[in-house]
């Protein structure tokens, strides 16, 4: 699927913004600069439903990495969102696949994170994503699953379950050492690969 990115820009101090959702989907609204407070102005007009109308406007204008986080476990995740917080991602969360299509229609994921036992829901988010974004910008989303149907990093089921990384419920206290193991092995695999296509698509 073709993606349609809009630019706003700043009528004070002129910098711009970029989101990736469709120009008729934003909201009617008055858009403020975060650095300067002057408008934002984007072609076209809004008239986004009232789900779009309840979001603050800072997601709009988020220019951070940002982690999605989906999570229905019984045991607590804050220590895995703590972590993402201290590696400077914002944190935004999402209940079903119509919420993960919504956040994917305002900015790109860096990071994906499904805290479940149902696999279903899992696989529905998955096959959404596959079909509605292009492979490349598919690779570059690290997927997580937090479930007890796997063992933390073992690599045969991190290649069964179709993630970048597999941690049980009970290993999250140790989460940044099993993060840090994985994005280490997907960055050296897949670096080279990202770096040729920006020199080619820069």
């Amino acid at each position: 699927m073709a993606e349609e990115r809009v630019e706003l820009q700043c009528s004070g101090c002129g910098k711009k913004f970029r989101l990736r959702r469709p120009p008729e989907e934003i909201p009617e609204e008055l858009l403020l600069c975060p650095d300067c407070g002057g408008r934002l102005i984007f072609p076209g007009k809004g008239g986004g439903g009232q789900e779009e109308s309840r979001i603050p406007l800072e997601d709009y204008l988020l220019t951070g990495p940002v982690a999605l986080l989906y999570w229905d476990l019984p045991v607590p995740e804050e220590v895995l969102e703590e972590f993402l917080g201290r590696e400077g991602f914002a944190v935004r969360r999402f209940a079903s696949r119509e919420e993960l299509r919504h956040w994917l229609r305002i900015f790109m994921p860096q990071v994906l994170v499904y805290g479940t036992e149902k696999p279903e829901l899992v696989a529905e988010c998955e096959d959404f994503l596959q079909n509605d974004l292009p492979p490349d910008e598919y690779r570059r989303i690290f997927r997580i699953w937090v479930t007890s149907r796997y063992r933390t990093l073992e690599p045969r089921e991190v290649f069964f379950s179709g993630m970048h990384l597999v941690c049980h419920p009970g290993d999250l206290e140790r989460f940044e050492k099993v993060y840090e193991k994985a994005r280490t092995y997907w960055d050296n695999l897949y670096g080279p690969y990202y770096r040729v296509l920006e020199e080619v698509n820069p």
